[in-house]
Formats: structure tokens, sequence, C-alpha cells
């Protein structure tokens, strides 16, 4: 069984997202299974190829969070994930906060 190095542990949080492919300029929209500082995993049964240059959006509770990313990896008819490339300082302030509130913080 192949082990997965992360460099932050994710956490379970379903939210919807919209992923926008930049090159074949396509859209899937779909739901996080997971979410960490550095990226997430959606829940989607026809995934981008990895690789692949994104943008994500994901709205929890009326709050919308955006990033650049990469497919890091698929598996067909399940998902994909999601490493985020770049995020701006305002954006990092949800995704951090969201991060705090599923710890309790």
């Amino acid at each position: 069984m192949e082990m997965e190095h992360r460099r932050e542990p994710r956490h379970p949080f379903f939210a919807a997202v919209e992923l926008l492919e930049s090159k074949l300029n396509a859209r899937i929209e779909a739901r996080t299974g997971d979410l960490s500082l550095h990226g997430c995993y959606v829940d989607t049964t026809n995934p981008f190829q990895a690789g692949a240059s994104v943008r994500v959006t994901i709205t929890h509770m009326r709050e919308k969070f955006t990033a650049l990313g990469k497919v890091a990896h698929t598996k067909p008819s399940v998902g994909m994930g999601i490493s985020f490339t770049e995020i701006d300082s305002a954006q990092r302030g949800i995704l951090m906060r969201w991060l705090s509130q599923m710890h309790g913080d």
C-alpha cells in the first residue's frame, strides 16, 4: 500500500466547490471531502487530469474561498486531490478561520 506524504493534515470538510480548468476552459461543480492549509479533496465522478491548473472556489456557510491550484492526483469515478498553488492574503484568512473552526479554536 502506497504511503501519502502531506505537509499538513487534512480534515473532513464538506462544502460546495467549483473548479475551472484553465487549459480546456472546463468547469466542474462538486463537493469537498477534506481540506487542509495546502489543498483539498474533491469528490467527483469526472476528475480532471493530474497536473491540470484550476481555479478553486469553495462555498461554505455563505462565504467563498478562492485559490489557484493544480490537480495533484486523480482516482477515476471517485475524485481528485487539489494542491493550492496561489492564495492571496484575504483568502488565506478565510481558509485559516475555517481550519480553526474545525479545531474548535
